[in-house]
């Protein structure tokens, strides 16, 4: 049984707290927050045995032996710092920080301590995002050329609210253009060009982000996220063959659709209960139990590119935190 401690009980700690039933071998034991109302209230909702006012105490309970750390974009950096360097395997909210800079830090205090470490990019572990990633390299759609993923939610205008306040980390890109980034990092690499624009906030916040990825093999990726509008949400990469679509939601389908040229389209299903969670966790569980510091599917290589290439998209369209 692998123990897991919950650092911040905010809004996303509650939606991964809720999944932990359909993993019979994780639990969780301990809760942090240093609002104790707040952490008591997460407690009874969860049947979590023992609630820490302070994330030091957490960090040296001895019944935790991995601590999901749930807290604002801007407060990732200092708090898994303050586990890792306890010597406690951490999981970490996407984005994994602010900026490429601060990411290298975390990576290299995982590395350091030699304790497990990995972005709680849940998309990755889902069949549906599997499944596209082993369509497109063997080679199902042919060479692909073109690739177009979107996410975007409408968010009432609030200067001191997470989704406009970059003190919080606010902002489109970083916030929900992180889904995007990361299939067509998967599904195509690094890209040799960038192009991106975005419109801003009176916050500074971007509200609508686009950039454009270019690889030298001849594909090009369009990627939008916005705050001000409800967008599609659907992924669709296009080869020489065909189409692999990964139907809305994209960043947790339920379906994969092969569309390959002159046949008919294979629908490939899958069906989940909660909200998909307990795939992220599973895979936690699963590298916790082989003594593996990364997971291989989300190694921590990957995480750094990724804030690398969020660090050039926002540089080019003006949006800095104070953070950089």
């Amino acid at each position: 049984m692998i123990r897991f401690g919950i650092l911040g009980p905010g809004k996303i700690a509650r939606r991964f707290a809720a999944d932990f039933h359909f993993v019979p071998n994780a639990t969780i034991t301990a809760v942090a927050s240093r609002d104790s109302d707040r952490g008591q209230a997460f407690a009874a909702e969860f049947g979590v045995p023992v609630v820490h006012t302070s994330y030091q105490a957490l960090v040296r309970d001895p019944d935790v032996d991995v601590i999901y750390v749930g807290t604002p974009h801007s407060f990732h950096h200092a708090h898994a710092l303050l586990c890792l360097t306890g010597g406690k395997p951490v999981v970490c909210e996407k984005p994994l920080a602010i900026n490429h800079k601060q990411v290298s830090e975390m990576v290299a205090a995982a590395r350091s301590n030699n304790v497990f470490f990995m972005e709680a990019m849940w998309s990755r572990f889902f069949p549906s995002t599997q499944k596209a990633l082993e369509l497109v390299r063997e080679g199902a759609i042919g060479e692909v050329k073109s690739m177009h993923a979107d996410f975007g939610f409408y968010s009432e205008y609030n200067p001191n609210g997470r989704v406009y306040n970059l003190a919080l980390g606010g902002g489109a890109w970083l916030d929900v253009g992180v889904y995007p980034m990361f299939l067509t990092l998967l599904m195509l690499g690094k890209p040799d060009v960038i192009k991106a624009h975005a419109w801003l906030a009176p916050t500074g916040a971007d509200t609508s982000t686009s950039a454009l990825f270019g690889y030298q093999h001849g594909a090009i990726a369009h990627l939008t996220s916005s705050v001000v509008a409800n967008t599609p949400k659907h992924c669709d990469i296009v080869g020489t063959q065909g189409t692999i679509s990964l139907l809305t939601p994209s960043h947790k389908s339920p379906v994969v659709v092969l569309a390959r040229t002159g046949e008919q389209p294979q629908h490939f299903p899958f069906p989940y209960e909660g909200t998909g969670f307990q795939y992220q966790i599973a895979e936690v569980v699963r590298c916790m139990e082989a003594g593996w510091k990364e997971s291989p599917l989300l190694p921590l290589d990957f995480s750094l590119l990724m804030a690398a290439t969020s660090d050039e998209v926002r540089r080019q369209c003006g949006i800095r935190y104070p953070e950089d």
